[in-house]
């Protein structure tokens, strides 16, 4: 039975056994079948009621005097009462239920969709006079304070002003901003008073011989362009990208929980470490057991979300006459963007869990992690909160963000793609992470004090390679690390080439490409010349390195030249390397190069072709490990137009120390390619030569390599790649074991020595 098979049989098996427990098909059926019709139909309906006896209350005001109290309800309200009442042709006691009326006709009418229902309370009152008593207090201020009377209205000045008198009068509305009744009559009495503003503005006017224009000169209107899917999707948005999150991770949680401390709890765990099958298999089963009720918790959610829109009338609650909608086609995105976020958390959960002793215990550790998942998603429901920054590669956060403006149909394509591969990224993170704890002994007979040797030094075995999951795991810190650093190097306002900004640069890869991954290594006591590969390099992995430096530019000016004639880059990404570009100018040759071209190579060789490849491999292979890697690398250029161009040449660099086992090759490789594009604009470096061989149009002043320089160095290219293909025997620490060096070779031994007990 090969691998596949394994883990194939021990997934169908766990997952039938899951399927069959009745906490997960509630967790995963019944809580969205009953959640989304009650939180989008039942909220709003009890939300539309509560309004409703909101405007039918009898507010009380409180006045200072009675002679207030008089002038507020002969001069004021009753006229006011009696203008509605005569507008809609009824006795003043029908007003109420023809006032409503009136409303409802008038949002139907409304472009504004959806007015009537979700405008806020304040503006729904504003428009109408609810009933009011009125009320003498010798402390206006005191009785609103102490909750005795609603709202309270201090007149200044001696004169009470009338509707036909010419002057005016300062009113102030006494209200309590922390009671919401408080704030409704404050509303609706404010709006008495504008609607009396109004008519004394037009009498005056009328008066003057002159149109309100005069006082008005510029007439302004609001138009809303937001179509009707994305007003809807505004809407829904807000709420259900977070229940989405929330509910995604939620499916995942007692298969999580049942499958490793559910297994301890039963006393088949350790049965399970002992049979005849690798832990690989095992944990990959049982992860993708895990990953799968994710998935389909997130798809059974996205499928209830668009029951309850279209089978439950979502858009007839949401405005008078369904002037709103969801747009259904952006659900199969949302579900590719919850997909990573299903498995990452799969993995996290599954991890957590695997240090409980009992199912119990097991939910005591997912509380955190649930708290964890929410503090980004809230911070993506934000207002005002865009994808960009930060915020593109956030865990959760971009997830929250990325979800909200797919259903307001707004498709960011490049969003997308940021979001799905960072996400990506940490799923493979905590993939590993998952696979190195599940089936350790200190998790497997977990206490306080096993789980406390996860982390001492003196517990890690030594090793010539780092694993896999601490690869992963490395390669998402920095990543994340990289990215918030370079966006506090910008937001700094920094000047472009100043010694600050120079020397900030050089820090950050210093430390995070260098000094990390080689203090990690030491911690862990990882043979520090196997796992960053700097055995001596031979002269024909020199002379191949050497070939690929050489000719790798001119492809890279073909592949940037095509780029832009097919898929130009954005003004926005011009715009914004532009200063960058001039500070290249601006410096000297021998601070370019150092700084750009020589120390980011070596750093980052010493990361991606030495720490995370070296952990790669072995579990992964040559190519799938070369792969991943040249897609870290490209990525943490933070540059989707020229992910395709530095993959690429990850994978040449990659190439180059599988063939040769020391990154030296492909250190020279690299200098080379970021010396040359870096001279070849400058006209103290490479430029005039360029210029003489044709690489400059005169006309366009675009920059292509002629033919003859093309077939060049596609020949050198190839002369590179056959130095690495050919060999005659294994080289270096890739070669199975073999061409290391003689101390290498005994501490190999002594590694695999047997301990002998005394």
């Amino acid at each position: 039975m090969n691998r596949f098979s394994r883990i194939s049989t021990i997934w169908r098996k766990e997952f039938a056994d899951t399927l069959r427990d009745r906490r997960t098909l509630v967790a995963m059926v019944l809580v969205p079948m009953v959640l989304y019709p009650a939180l989008m139909l039942g909220s709003l309906q009890a939300f539309e009621l509560q309004v409703s006896k909101l405007k039918q209350q009898e507010y009380s005001i409180a006045v200072a005097s009675d002679e207030v109290r008089h002038w507020l309800q002969t001069r004021i309200l009753d006229p006011d009462l009696a203008r509605f009442a005569a507008a809609a042709g009824l006795p003043a006691e029908e007003l109420p239920a023809a006032v409503e009326a009136a409303e409802k006709e008038a949002d139907a009418q409304s472009g504004d969709s959806g007015r009537g229902r979700l405008e806020t309370e304040e503006a729904a009152v504003h428009r109408r006079p609810p009933p009011y008593r009125l009320e003498v207090v010798s402390d206006v201020r005191l009785a609103v304070a102490t909750g005795l009377t609603n709202v309270g209205l201090l007149v200044s000045g001696d004169l009470l002003p009338t509707p036909d008198s010419s002057g005016a009068c300062q009113i102030t509305l006494v209200m309590d901003k922390a009671e919401i009744r408080s704030q409704f009559a404050a509303s609706a009495l404010e709006g008495v008073f504008k609607r009396l503003s109004e008519r004394v503005v037009a009498r005056r006017l009328q008066d003057l011989h002159l149109t309100r224009d005069y006082i008005e000169p510029y007439q302004i209107t609001q138009l809303s362009v937001a179509t009707p899917e994305k007003l809807g999707g505004s809407i829904i948005g807000q709420v259900v990208a977070l229940i989405l999150v929330v509910m995604t991770i939620t499916g995942a949680i007692y298969p999580a929980i049942d499958l490793t401390a559910g297994e301890r709890e039963r006393g088949t765990l350790e049965t399970l470490m002992a049979a005849p099958v690798p832990k690989v298999d095992l944990i990959a089963g049982k992860f993708v057991v895990v990953a799968s009720i994710g998935m389909l918790s997130a798809v059974l959610n996205l499928l209830s979300i668009g029951g309850t829109v279209y089978l439950g009338g979502l858009g007839d609650v949401l405005t008078k006459e369904g002037g709103i909608t969801i747009p259904l086609r952006t659900l199969p995105l949302v579900l590719v963007t919850l997909i990573p976020l299903a498995v990452m958390f799969s993995a996290v959960l599954l991890a957590v869990c695997s240090f409980a002793r009992s199912f119990k215990e097991a939910q005591n550790y997912v509380m955190p992690v649930m708290v964890v998942a929410l503090i980004p998603a809230v911070v993506g429901l934000l207002p005002g909160t865009e994808l960009e920054g930060p915020l593109l590669i956030m865990p959760v956060t971009n997830i929250v963000i990325l979800t909200r403006e797919l259903f307001m149909g707004e498709i960011n394509r490049a969003g997308v793609l940021w979001v799905t591969l960072s996400t990506c990224i940490y799923a493979l993170a905590a993939v590993g992470v998952a696979a190195k704890l599940f089936g350790q002994e200190a998790v497997l007979f977990a206490d306080s004090a096993s789980i406390r040797t996860l982390l001492k030094r003196k517990f890690f075995k030594p090793s010539n390679w780092p694993s896999a999951a601490q690869a992963l795991l490395l390669m998402a810190v920095v990543y994340l690390l990289n990215f918030f650093i370079q966006q506090s190097l910008f937001r700094a306002g920094l000047a472009p080439g100043s010694p600050e900004h120079l020397a900030g640069f050089a820090l950050t890869l210093v430390l995070l490409l260098a000094a990390l991954p080689m203090g990690v290594a030491l911690y862990t006591r990882v043979r520090i010349s196997t796992t960053f590969s700097l055995s001596p390099p031979r002269w024909r992995g020199l002379a191949a390195g050497l070939c690929i430096g050489l000719s790798s530019w001119v492809l890279a000016l073909v592949w940037m030249s095509l780029q832009e004639r097919i898929l130009p880059l954005p003004p926005d990404f011009k715009e914004a390397v532009a200063p960058y570009e001039q500070m290249l100018q601006r410096l000297s040759v021998p601070t370019v190069l150092f700084f750009f071209a020589i120390l980011p190579a070596f750093c980052e060789e010493m990361f991606f072709r030495g720490y995370a490849l070296s952990g790669l491999r072995n579990v992964m292979g040559k190519t799938g490990a070369v792969l991943l890697v040249a897609f870290a690398f490209g990525m943490t250029h933070m540059s989707i137009q020229r992910l395709p161009l530095t993959a690429a040449l990850g994978c040449l660099l990659g190439l180059l120390v599988i063939r040769w086992g020391s990154i030296w090759p492909a250190v020279l490789a690299h200098v080379l390619h970021n010396s040359i594009i870096l001279l070849i604009t400058r006209e103290e470096g490479l430029l005039p030569l360029l210029k003489r061989a044709g690489f400059v149009d005169p006309v366009t002043e675009d920059v292509f390599p002629p033919l003859p320089w093309l077939i060049g160095a596609a020949v050198l290219l190839l002369i590179g790649l056959a130095l690495c293909v050919k060999r005659s025997r294994p080289v270096g620490q890739f070669a199975d074991g073999f061409g290391q060096s003689g101390g290498d070779l005994l501490g190999v031994a002594r590694q695999q020595r047997p301990a002998v007990k005394d």
